[in-house]
């Protein structure tokens, strides 16, 4: 069988495909790139097809990322909601153009170095959180295509990090261990650096319990849920607790104000249908306890989602991903 493995030049990866070398599967290596790569991992991508033996093909997805993940983060921010540009990378290009590159290359599956599992349930292809949890990647695949899963091998799923680093210092020595950036576009910026070339800022109001405490300069900069670099200073803690882009306004609010026992859903998308939904938990972010879910309903053009408990910090753009017991329902994005 011919697999593709998208390699990144990182140690995940790079364990992915000397394991599926080993089990003597007929190889490719897939990286792609964009204008923001850094071409050490370039190098390393290409040197781990040549230890291993095994052909490797650079794809340049420079346009595909700026349209589909950069452009959206942009426009997600400037209306007031806070992304997860990976969940955008993941659905569009991991998951989605270079699995077209994979099958124009003749492979039969797709491998990553992400960790989680492949499985079944009531008669769905469905993902399942890794077998070490506390590395688990699930949340941030919510978002792909049902259809690709059937395609898809992840080798690193029944292993605990530590192994994998044991086994990337044996076998590819040169690669240099660190942990990723959270959004890689950024290159070490702050928001604030990011967008000064792409918004004019204007200064707005940041208000609490009615009255006007302080002024920002830039509402995209600020997220729900933050309480330090507010600016102001009330003898409390505050936070913020909605970003109204049509004012220029910042609403600051107290702790129990964070917390609600509702949300809704923009793009529902579903590994198993929603019917056969039960005993469901949910995930509004990746670093998140998930929570019993009560009930989910469709409305009109979006999805109402119930808890048990309220919960705290419901952050538009961000995604709530569906979970029984360690099986992937699905997600959607909160709107």
């Amino acid at each position: 069988m011919k697999i593709a493995i998208a390699l990144s030049g990182g140690i995940d990866s790079s364990v992915s495909a000397y394991l599926l070398k080993q089990q003597g599967f007929d190889l490719i290596g897939i990286t792609f790139y964009t204008s923001y790569s850094e071409k050490d991992s370039l190098n390393f991508a290409e040197k781990v097809c040549q230890t291993l033996n095994i052909p490797w093909y650079p794809v340049d997805v420079s346009q595909e990322f700026e349209k589909l993940v950069v452009e959206p983060f942009v426009e997600s921010y400037l209306k007031g909601k806070t992304p997860n540009p990976c969940v955008l990378c993941n659905k569009e290009i991991k998951f989605g153009k270079l699995v077209e590159v994979a099958e124009n290359l003749g492979a039969e599956k797709f491998a990553t170095g992400h960790y989680l599992r492949i499985g079944e349930y009531k008669g769905f292809k469905v993902l399942k959180k890794a077998k070490f949890e506390k590395k688990d990647q699930t949340y941030f695949l919510a978002m792909i295509k049902k259809e690709v899963i059937e395609k898809l091998v992840f080798p690193l799923g029944e292993l605990d990090k530590d192994k994998v680093v044991e086994v990337a210092k044996e076998i590819f020595p040169f690669i240099r261990p660190k942990e990723s950036q959270d959004v890689c576009f950024l290159k070490g910026k702050t928001l604030k650096e990011f967008f000064s070339k792409l918004a004019q800022p204007k200064k707005g109001p940041i208000v609490y319990k009615n009255e006007v405490v302080g002024y920002h300069e830039g509402f995209y900069t600020y997220t729900i849920g933050q309480r330090r670099g507010l600016r102001v200073r009330l003898g409390k803690p505050v936070y913020v607790i909605k970003i109204l882009p049509e004012e220029n306004t910042i609403i600051l609010g107290d702790e129990e104000d964070l917390y609600s026992d509702v949300l809704f859903l923009e793009g529902l998308n579903e590994f198993v249908p929603l019917t056969k939904w039960e005993k469901v938990e949910a995930k509004i972010r990746y670093r998140f306890t998930p929570v019993r879910v009560k009930r989910v309903i469709r409305e009109e053009n979006r999805v109402k989602v119930v808890f048990e408990e309220k919960v705290r910090g419901v952050t538009p753009g961000q995604v709530c991903a569906f979970y029984q017991g360690d099986v992937l329902l699905g997600g959607g994005f909160i709107c």
